[in-house]
C-alpha cells in the first residue's frame, strides 16, 4: 500500500490554497463531492502532514515596532538536525531551513525593531547552542514577496511519509492500518505489529 494523492485530494488542496477560510460544504459544492468526503479527506491529508495548519498570514511590516531578519548559522553537520529542532522551539523564530553551502541552517526571526536587541538575541539564544560554530545576520528592509510555496501536484503522486511507530521515512510500500476514520502507515510488518501491541486498548476503542 502506498500513500498517493488522487484528483479529489488535489482539488481540496487547491481550494484551500485559494482561500483557507472556505468551509467543507463550500469546497464540496465546488469540486462536486459530498461534504463528509471533503471532511474525511482533509483529516487524512492533515494526518499525513500534507496540510500542517490553516492560519492567518500577517504582514509584519504593517505593524509598528516590528522587524524581521535572516540569521545564517553554521553548525557541526552531525548535530544539524538537533540544532534545527532547538532553533524551531524559540518563539521569535518563524522559519527554520536546512541548507547546502557555507551555512547549513537559515532561520527567519521576527522581533521588536531594535538592531541591538537582535544582536543580543543571537548571542544569548542562538550562538550559545552547543554545536553552532558561527552565526551572522541580515535585516530584511522590505518584503517584496513572501508566499506559501505551492507544490506541483498530479494524480497518483507518491507522498513521503513517516512510520507511525519508528518515525523513519517511507516513500513506497507502506503498511497501512485504518483505525476508525484515521490511517496509520508503517515501514514494515514489525513496526505494524509493535504498534498494535503498544496501543491495543486505544485501537480497540477507536474501532468501535
Amino acid at each position: 500500500m502506498d500513500a498517493k494523492l488522487d484528483n479529489t485530494d488535489i482539488a481540496i488542496v487547491k481550494a484551500l490554497i485559494q482561500d483557507g477560510r472556505k468551509s467543507f460544504r463550500q469546497i464540496a459544492r465546488e469540486i462536486k463531492v459530498s461534504t463528509p468526503t471533503v471532511e474525511a479527506r482533509f483529516s487524512r491529508l492533515k494526518g499525513l502532514g500534507i496540510i500542517k495548519n490553516i492560519q492567518p498570514i500577517f504582514d509584519i511590516e504593517k505593524i509598528d515596532g516590528q522587524m524581521s531578519a535572516l540569521v545564517f548559522v553554521k553548525t557541526n553537520l552531525s548535530q544539524s538536525t538537533d540544532i534545527a529542532n532547538k532553533l524551531a522551539s524559540i518563539p521569535q523564530v518563524r522559519g527554520v531551513y536546512k541548507m547546502t553551502g557555507q551555512y547549513n541552517i537559515i532561520i527567519k526571526v521576527v522581533m521588536t525593531h531594535h538592531p541591538e536587541y537582535l544582536e543580543e538575541f543571537i548571542k544569548t539564544k542562538i550562538a550559545n547552542i552547543e554545536g553552532i560554530r558561527s552565526a551572522s545576520y541580515q535585516m530584511i528592509t522590505k518584503t517584496v514577496k513572501d508566499g506559501q510555496s505551492i507544490p506541483v501536484m498530479k494524480e497518483g503522486i507518491f507522498l513521503k511519509i513517516k512510520c507511525d511507530y519508528c518515525d523513519n521515512d517511507i516513500f513506497k510500500d507502506a503498511k497501512l492500518m485504518r483505525v476508525g476514520q484515521y490511517e496509520r502507515y508503517f515501514c514494515c510488518n514489525s513496526c505494524l505489529t509493535l504498534y498494535k501491541q503498544k496501543y491495543k486498548t486505544k485501537i480497540e476503542s477507536m474501532s468501535r
